[in-house]
């Protein structure tokens, strides 16, 4: 007997065969029959065979505590940029991680930029936190922040410009991937911080600073253009 693995390898494929544009009438009904029938015989319900088309990867945060809104933001930021999406768990291993969730190469894509740019930006961070002068601790901390939201703005709005909305198709399928494998997982949204006097020069310091974070779309493999820029 196969293991639900396999199986769902076999259903995916009649599937994937019967909504090929190439198939023939016949193949396209022997293709559906041969699912159905796998499906009762292994009592599989339709969201499994959703999510099944779905991949991971996971980074570590390197954070003792729940990854902070700005790690979210870095972690939502590297999703869209390859049609995925992110969430966040405590494993006994690694700590404190992110999974991204995508089909294909798409996930290890994510988690390396996310690695790369989380880098870049702890280093331009840790910069411009060094030039803030006679300054209390907790001051420079806030001005870190907003250094970091501008930067992280900066990043968004560039992939924005070659990223798009993610296929549909894909975003179904994550959505049962969750729905099937996190049923329990808890959404939230990220909140923006408000600046006042000198601090909104730490928002534009990091926006102009995220701004010469390159990334392009290269012709025929968008994907791996944008991950050389990242490095």
């Amino acid at each position: 007997m196969m293991n639900k693995q396999k199986v769902l390898d076999r259903v995916a494929k009649c599937f994937a065969l019967a909504n090929s544009c190439g198939a023939t009438p016949n193949e396209v009904e022997t293709a559906l029959r041969q699912a159905r029938h796998l499906m009762r015989q292994y009592n599989l319900e339709a969201i499994e065979i959703a999510a099944h088309a779905i991949a991971e990867s996971s980074v570590p945060t390197g954070t003792r505590r729940a990854p902070q809104d700005w790690l979210h933001h870095l972690a939502l930021i590297c999703g869209q940029a390859f049609d995925c999406k992110h969430l966040a768990y405590r494993s006994q291993v690694q700590g404190w991680s992110f999974k991204f969730m995508g089909k294909g190469i798409s996930p290890d894509l994510a988690a390396h930029a996310y690695s790369a740019l989380h880098h870049q930006l702890v280093a331009a961070r840790r910069a411009h936190v060094t030039q803030q002068k006679r300054c209390q601790l907790k001051t420079k901390r806030r001005r870190g922040l907003l250094f970091t939201e501008g930067w992280l703005n900066a990043v968004s709005y560039k992939i924005a410009e070659f990223a798009g909305a993610m296929d549909a198709e894909v975003d179904q399928a994550i959505n049962a991937y969750l729905e099937h494998h996190h049923p329990t997982v808890i959404t939230s949204e990220i909140q923006a911080r408000r600046a006042k006097g000198h601090d909104a020069n730490s928002i534009t310091a990091g926006w102009q600073q995220g701004q010469h974070v390159q990334l392009h779309r290269g012709v025929g493999k968008p994907n791996q253009t944008a991950l050389e820029l990242f490095e």
